[in-house]
């Protein structure tokens, strides 16, 4: 930071001088001028020697042009002649009494030359002259900040202020010699100054404070400062500072505090937990966000944000269930009742039916009908429930047309989940021909079909399509498709006949038709051990089993991949992974995880899950993460 400061003020002067060189060329005669710009390209090259003495004969030739003066001093301070530098410049004052931009200049070939004291005294006295004017001290602090003097640049500054008599002078500019010199907590106090004299710019603030609030030490000593200035008086400008560094910090429930006080010193009628709760669901802090939600209902918040927040809530409420799944590991569902919802869930979906009830034939109903429909279908599996759901959005959608054709593509995945798969077909020929679609929804309607024409043994069609699919590698379905990709390449020279018992497998899972999903993945292991889809249907059986709570039958599957195909194999690193998580989720066995994780990092120390490994082992063993 303080190279940067020095690196600014020295452009500032090079780019005075380039701008200043525009103008003498109209006044120099030819010699001069070429002379002039040859002992630029030599300064600029490097070569302060020669430029030194050709600016020399031209500052001899005509001592009062200012930019010939310029870069004779320039290149005598580089060269370190400091005495030659301070004879120039007295020479000049001489001519030009009382510049204080010249005294600035000889202060600091003094202070090159290790002269301080009389550096000091020339500096002074540029204020001393006029201590009311705050240019002075501006020009003043510029100079020691070239010369690195960051902490008597801020003392200048702090002068200048009693000097003029106006406390919020220079605020920025000290603001920013403080980050400089990490007295992150008076930086701050700085910016609080500027901000009470101006209201509207807390978000300028918080881009210039963004510097230093990422460090944990910057952010406590910003934290600290913003405090202290509410003990002195509550304003809601820095409430909403104190909740935005208490966001940065993720530390959510001191935030959720910072953003009440801000709503109720501020009269912001709930706006400000609202904002806060968009914020905390933005940053998956789906609990609080729930909560910020509904205090901001409560308040009541205001006609035009209360859908917004009642639809919020909703999806708060869903998003903390599936988070508190995906927490319990891969298995949540088989650890799960069938059928029943958790108290979550359960909540999300009906928050989602009172906002469709609240605000019939609105955007908002039809994104409740839409996230009821997901849920029924991704989370309970209730086919027919999640199809009705989805039809209506879809019919209350009709006027949306991105978002109708993403509840198309949902519908028909469920149509495909049915073994519907030529009604399937339709729909996602129908997104895929759509203009208004967006390129990933094309894309994901062209998998879709790849994947269709999979499940029947059309594999050269599959592969057509899949070949002409452009991934977006962000998107849901990109992966199943690089998948889809790859084991079609790899079973290239497999017999079509043993590749379609294989799809339609697949196919029965895709319908959850688990068990015999399972029977058909292990005979295709037995009956053909060395094609190359063998390890393929043992590991798809292990997950099956696994997800329908048949913890030791998974076990032994992924067991039969390490044993039978631990020479050809690209799966093994997964099926001993998957055998830790296991242990760890479904049967709750920490010794047996812990050993399985550790034989995994043993085993293959370059895998992609390597990292994940170790930090369960060390969330096994209790160890602060």
């Amino acid at each position: 930071m303080k190279q940067s400061i020095y690196n600014t003020y020295s452009c500032i002067v090079l780019g005075f001088a380039f701008l200043l060189d525009l103008s003498i060329a109209f006044s120099q005669t030819p010699d001069t001028d070429t002379k002039f710009r040859l002992a630029q390209g030599f300064e600029l090259a490097g070569e302060f020697e020669r430029a030194a003495a050709l600016y020399r004969e031209l500052y001899t030739r005509d001592p009062e042009n200012q930019v010939i003066f310029d870069g004779f001093q320039r290149v005598l301070v580089q060269l370190k002649r400091y005495d030659d530098a301070i004879a120039v410049i007295k020479q000049r004052l001489v001519t030009h009494p009382r510049d204080i931009v010249l005294q600035g200049q000889l202060g600091s070939a003094y202070y090159r030359a290790g002269r301080e004291h009389e550096a000091d005294s020339e500096w002074e006295d540029i204020v001393a002259q006029d201590p009311k004017n705050p240019n002075r001290y501006r020009l003043l602090a510029g100079v020691l900040v070239e010369n690195r003097l960051l902490d008597r640049a801020t003392e200048i500054y702090r002068r200048g202020r009693a000097s003029v008599g106006d406390p919020n002078l220079f605020t920025l500019e000290v603001a920013q010699l403080l980050t400089a010199t990490m007295d992150y907590g008076g930086a701050t106090t700085e910016y609080l100054r500027w901000l009470d004299r101006n209201v509207s710019q807390i978000g300028f603030v918080q881009n210039r404070m963004a510097s230093f609030t990422a460090k944990p030490d910057g952010r406590s000593a910003a934290i600290d400062a913003v405090l202290a200035a509410l003990r002195e008086q509550e304003d809601p400008r820095r409430e909403e500072l104190l909740g935005w560094l208490y966001l940065e910090g993720k530390e959510f429930e001191k935030a959720f505090d910072a953003y009440r006080s801000l709503d109720r010193i501020g009269n912001r009628q709930g706006g400000a937990l609202y904002d806060f709760a968009e914020r905390a669901y933005k940053a998956r802090a789906y609990e609080v966000a729930a909560r910020a939600y509904q205090e901001a209902i409560d308040v009541p918040l205001s006609k035009a944000k209360y859908p917004y927040a009642k639809y919020g809530y909703a999806c708060a409420l869903k998003d903390q269930g599936l988070q508190s799944d995906s927490v319990r590991g891969p298995f949540a569902d088989a650890l799960t009742a069938s059928g029943e919802a958790t108290p979550l869930l359960d909540k999300a979906i009906a928050s989602f039916r009172g906002v469709i009830e609240g605000f019939p034939h609105t955007e908002f109903s039809a994104k409740s009908w839409y996230q009821i429909g997901v849920l029924q279908y991704e989370r309970f599996f209730n086919l027919d429930g999640a199809l009705t759901s989805l039809e209506r959005a879809a019919q209350e959608l009709s006027g949306v047309n991105v978002i109708q054709q993403q509840v198309l593509l949902k519908i028909s995945e469920i149509w495909t989940a049915k073994g519907d798969t030529a009604r399937a077909a339709v729909q996602f020929r129908s997104v895929a021909r759509t203009p208004s679609a967006t390129p990933d929804q094309i894309d994901e309607a062209n998998f879709r079909l790849a994947e269709l024409a999979y499940f029947g043994g059309r594999f050269a069609e599959a592969k057509d399509i899949l070949a002409g699919i452009s991934l977006n590698l962000k998107a849901d379905y990109a992966n199943d498709a690089l998948q889809l990709q790859a084991f079609l390449a790899e079973n290239a020279s497999t017999p079509p006949a043993t590749i379609s018992e294989y799809a339609h497998a697949d196919f029965l899972a895709r319908q959850r038709r688990n068990s015999e999903a399972v029977t058909l993945f292990e005979h295709l292991a037995a009956t053909y051990p060395t094609a190359p889809l063998a390890d393929d249907a043992l590991m798809n059986a292990g997950g099956l089993l696994a997800r329908a709570g048949m913890f030791t039958g998974a076990i032994e599957s992924y067991e039969k991949v390490l044993e039978q195909f631990k020479e050809n194999s690209t799966l093994l690193d997964r099926a001993q992974f998957h055998i830790g998580e296991i242990c760890q989720f479904g049967l709750h066995d920490v010794a047996r995880a812990i050993a399985s994780y550790e034989k995994f990092l043993a085993d293959f120390p370059r895998s992609i899950f390597t990292d994940e490994a170790r930090k369960r082992i060390r969330q096994l063993r209790g160890e602060v993460l």
